[in-house]
C-alpha cells in the first residue's frame, strides 16, 4: 500500500528564484518522513539536510554529520529540534522563503506531537 503524502504542491508557493512548489511539496514529506521514521540517519540525505539548516532559525552545526548529532542523537535534541522548530516565527515571504512550508510543518508538528 502507497503512503498518501502529507504535502502537495498547491499547498505552497514557488519562490521567484530558486525553487518550485513541488520542491516545498518534497522537502516537507521528507521532513514528514523524517520525524515519522524516528529522525533516522538513512531518511536524512545531503538536500534535505542542506534545506533544513536554512528553516526555523537552525544552524549548519559546521556540517551535515554535526547538525544531526545535535538534534538527532539524544531525547534531549530532539526535544530541542522540536521546540526551535515549533516556536519559530516564521519570517518572509513565500515567494521567497520557505515561510509557508515552516507554517504547514508546524502545524503538521504541533498535532504529530500530541497524538505520541
Amino acid at each position: 500500500m502507497k503512503k498518501i503524502k502529507a504535502f502537495v504542491a498547491s499547498q505552497f508557493i514557488s519562490t521567484l528564484e530558486f525553487d518550485t512548489a513541488e520542491d516545498k511539496a518534497k522537502f516537507a514529506n521528507q521532513f514528514v518522513k523524517f520525524v515519522e521514521g524516528g529522525y533516522l540517519w538513512k531518511d536524512f540525505p545531503k538536500w534535505f539536510y542542506t534545506r533544513l539548516s536554512m528553516t526555523f532559525g537552525h544552524i549548519a552545526h559546521y556540517d551535515q554529520g554535526g547538525f544531526y548529532h545535535t538534534f538527532f542523537t539524544s531525547n534531549e535534541g530532539k526535544a530541542e529540534f522540536r521546540q526551535e522548530t515549533l516556536h519559530y516565527p516564521c519570517y518572509g515571504q513565500p515567494e521567497y522563503t520557505y515561510c509557508d512550508v515552516e507554517k504547514a510543518l508546524q502545524a503538521w508538528l504541533r498535532h504529530y506531537t500530541f497524538q505520541d
